[in-house]
């Protein structure tokens, strides 16, 4: 095996290894943060009855990183080596062995790896936080595991691929069985592989004890795609790595060598001066902060996401700000360390400053004491107008400090307290601010503790306050109780025009003051309750309702327990209201009867444009009856469970259809003459401009009968065929379109198994293409030949 082939079985290894994560709460990370700073010799000492053969890796490790880069010293960067390197019996390899403890609950066993942790996560925490879509696999079916809305932490050390196309090898991922595959959403990646012993791997690391949430999936057959976002917990699970502990350092731990080429942070005199970094009249230095700011001095837009940055960076942040040469007007921290003292920095130049507008902090750990000091600041700023404080750490008395602030400003226009720790007290203040406040118009606070006791208060405010439009009340546990009240301030109310109470608890009982409301209600005009409790009951008080109200025009019933007798009375509700223009009725029970109701309603409704309806289990009949209904531009039936048929009576409505703009219809059962259906319509259709029917089972038949379409359509300009079966021979029938076709502009052919000769057919067409932007093939066979031929294609096209 040479050396390109190891490191493809190892990164394989290290890349699939998901299954033996537990699905388990367990202690937090700690003990190595306060050892000291040794060279990896020293470092591995412990870890040596575990690992017998260590030392002739550290070694080889250090021999490799004689001239280390990225600012790490020549130990720090060998730490990272010795993780990527393998050898048999594979289970005693040391990642193998360290993700092995770190899953362990028994932390005790992590004792001995204290050193060389510390060793490591200094090295790691010296690269930059990659913010980036990556990816992992295994070749097993682990969705029961990862639940919609889920949040789950892996406690190894997670390595990922920043290409989907690492993952077409066979070795990596099989294209039959059972399978997952995660897509994930990550903010503090590292880029080991100048690190890496094997530096031709595509290699993205992920700390240990990093949490994500379960944001979405498809399942396909055997396939199944999870979507996780990297989230920060309000306590670290891995415990950040403190200063280098020289002083207490003795015989048995030497220091690593003060020759290195390392650049620390610092609170001592600037360890060096540089042309790239900013003179600032500051002890502390960040380097790589400065080079960025220095680089975006004449932009008015400065984004700092994801840069781990803590309260001391601040400083420095503050007094690019203060410069008179400096005209910023928007500033984004999101995702970064800043606490209380970080805030101070910032609060001093907002009371100055006279250019920002947008200030976005969103997951930082500014907590009371910061909203202290930043509420100083906005009393005497006189520019600020969007503020997000959302998902940090805020509680009753923090608010306290910003609504007192909100009594008198008469500047700021939006304000997101998105996930938090408001609750009852903290609306209280609110509401008393609201009642004076003349400027604000969006006001979030999702996923917060309001509850019964604090909705009364914002109601009351509501009664009063004339200027909020919008108010995101989400996740507040706020019951049909506290609607009683909502839904009094809203048969007054004449500002408010969205409001979004999705996630609260809300049952028929609820609904029925909320219908009340509505009947009264000049302004709103839409309405999200979506994932609450709502049976048919309630649906009726909702279109009892909506026969008389006149300004509703979004409503959102998705995720409750509509069947098709809450569709029967939506349906007599849209006989006579004429100003509703989109209802989302996804993840219900409605069924084909549910949809006969509403398409005896909707071939009488005029107004109605956007109708979801995904995963309903509708079925062909469902299909039937809507192919009469003319007044759609946006159509949503995924995951209906439609198959040929169903589509067949779909596509007759299309021939006609002179108002469809967009059709979903992922994650259906459709096959080639399901394709064949579609493609006739197309023939005939003049409106629809997307089309989305990836997730189902067309093959080249079906990609013969698009093509056939394409040379005659002159509208459609998106086209999702992801993760169907056309293979070679259906590449070789789209290239014969899109030699022609002169409208479409994105096209999915993602995971079709098209290989090298199939993408020869489709560089044909790029050449000669003046129309196509983006091409997405990922997920097929395509090796080093196809890739060479797409790269010669893509210089005589702009396909992106």
């Amino acid at each position: 095996m040479n050396k390109e082939q190891e490191g493809i079985t190892y990164s394989i290894l290290r890349i699939t290894d998901i299954a033996q994560e537990p699905h388990d709460f367990l202690l937090p990370i700690s003990g190595y943060e306060y050892m000291p700073l040794v060279s990896l010799e020293v470092a591995v000492e412990k870890i040596i009855d575990l690992l017998p053969d260590i030392k002739n890796y550290v070694h080889i490790a250090c021999q490799r990183c004689e001239h280390s880069i990225n600012g790490l010293t020549q130990d720090e960067s060998a730490a990272i080596t010795l993780y990527t390197m393998g050898w048999e019996p594979h289970d005693q390899c040391l990642y193998f062995v360290l993700n092995t403890t770190l899953r362990s609950s028994d932390r005790q066993q992590l004792e001995p790896w204290y050193l060389y942790l510390r060793l490591l996560l200094n090295g790691l925490f010296r690269l930059p936080n990659i913010s980036a879509i990556v990816y992992r696999c295994i070749n097993l079916d682990l969705s029961s595991k990862y639940i919609l809305g889920k949040t789950i932490t892996w406690w190894g050390f997670s390595s990922c691929t920043m290409s989907l196309n690492t993952l077409q090898s066979e070795q990596y991922f099989s294209q039959t069985g059972p399978r997952t595959l995660f897509i994930i959403e990550c903010h503090s990646g590292k880029d080991i592989r100048k690190h890496s012993y094997f530096s031709s791997t595509d290699e993205l690391l992920l700390l240990a004890g990093t949490s994500y949430q379960v944001t979405d999936y498809l399942h396909q057959g055997d396939l199944h795609i999870i979507y996780l976002k990297e989230i920060r917990l309000i306590y670290p699970l891995l415990q950040p790595i403190h200063p280098p502990i020289m002083s207490k350092l003795n015989n048995s731990y030497p220091s690593v060598s003060t020759n290195s080429n390392i650049l620390l942070k610092t609170t001592s005199a600037p360890i060096f001066q540089s042309t790239d970094t900013i003179p600032l009249p500051v002890q502390f230095r960040n380097p790589r902060l400065e080079k960025i700011m220095q680089a975006k001095q004449s932009k008015s837009e400065l984004s700092l996401i994801s840069m781990e940055l803590i309260d001391q960076d601040m400083e420095i942040v503050a007094f690019y700000i203060s410069q008179d040469d400096i005209k910023l007007t928007s500033l984004n921290l999101e995702n970064n360390r800043i606490g209380n003292g970080g805030v101070r920095y910032l609060s001093n130049v907002l009371q100055k400053n006279k250019t920002l507008t947008a200030l976005n902090l969103k997951n930082n750990r500014i907590g009371d004491q910061g909203m202290q000091q930043l509420s100083n600041a906005i009393h005497n700023n006189t520019s600020l107008t969007i503020l997000d404080l959302s998902e940090n750490q805020i509680g009753n008395k923090g608010i306290q400090y910003l609504s007192h602030v909100l009594q008198h400003n008469t500047i700021l226009t939006s304000l997101n307290l998105k996930n938090n720790q408001i609750g009852a007290e903290g609306a209280q203040y609110l509401s008393e601010a609201l009642q004076s406040n003349t400027t604000l118009t969006s006001l979030s606070l999702e996923h917060n503790q309001i509850g019964h006791g604090g909705i009364v208060n914002l109601a009351n405010a509501l009664l009063r306050n004339k200027t909020l439009t919008s108010c995101n009340l989400k996740k507040n546990n706020i019951k049909d109780n506290g609607i009683q009240h909502l839904s009094y301030a809203l048969r007054q109310n004449s500002t408010l025009v969205t409001l979004n109470l999705e996630s609260n608890h809300i049952s028929s009982e609820g609904i029925k003051y909320l219908s009340d409301a509505l009947r009264n209600n000049t302004a709103l005009t839409s309405l999200c309750l979506n994932s609450n409790r709502i049976k048919s009951e309630g649906v009726k008080y909702l279109s009892d309702a909506l026969k008389q109200n006149t300004v509703l025009t979004t409503l959102s019933l998705s995720s409750n327990q509509i069947n098709e007798n809450g569709a029967q009375y939506l349906s007599k509700a849209l006989w006579r209201n004429t100003t509703l223009t989109t209802l989302s009725l996804s993840s219900n029970e409605i069924g084909e009867i549910g949809v006969q109701y509403l398409s005896d309603a909707l071939r009488h409704n005029s107004t109605l444009t956007t109708l979801n309806l995904e995963n309903n289990r509708i079925g062909n009949n469902g299909f039937d009856t809507l192919r009469n209904t003319r007044t759609f531009t946006i159509s949503y039936f995924d995951c209906v469970k439609t198959r040929d048929e169903g589509v067949k009576y779909l596509s007759d409505s299309l021939r006609q259809n002179t108002t469809l703009t967009t059709l979903i219809l992922s994650c259906n059962e459709i096959g080639n003459a399901g394709a064949e259906y579609l493609s006739d319509a197309l023939v005939h259709n003049s409106t629809l401009t997307s089309l989305d029917i990836s997730f189902n089972r067309i093959q080249y038949e079906g990609a013969q009968y698009l093509r056939d379409a394409l040379l005659q359509n002159k509208t459609l300009s998106i086209l999702d065929l992801g993760y169907n079966d056309v293979g070679e021979q259906g590449a070789q029938y789209l290239n014969g379109a899109l030699q022609q076709n002169k409208t479409l502009t994105i096209l999915n052919l993602c995971s079709n198994h098209i290989g090298n000769k199939g993408t020869q057919y489709l560089c044909d067409a790029l050449r000669n293409n003046t129309t196509l932007k983006k091409v997405n093939l990922c997920f097929n066979q395509i090796g080093d030949r196809g890739a060479q031929l797409l790269y010669y294609a893509f210089q005589h096209n702009t396909v992106s």
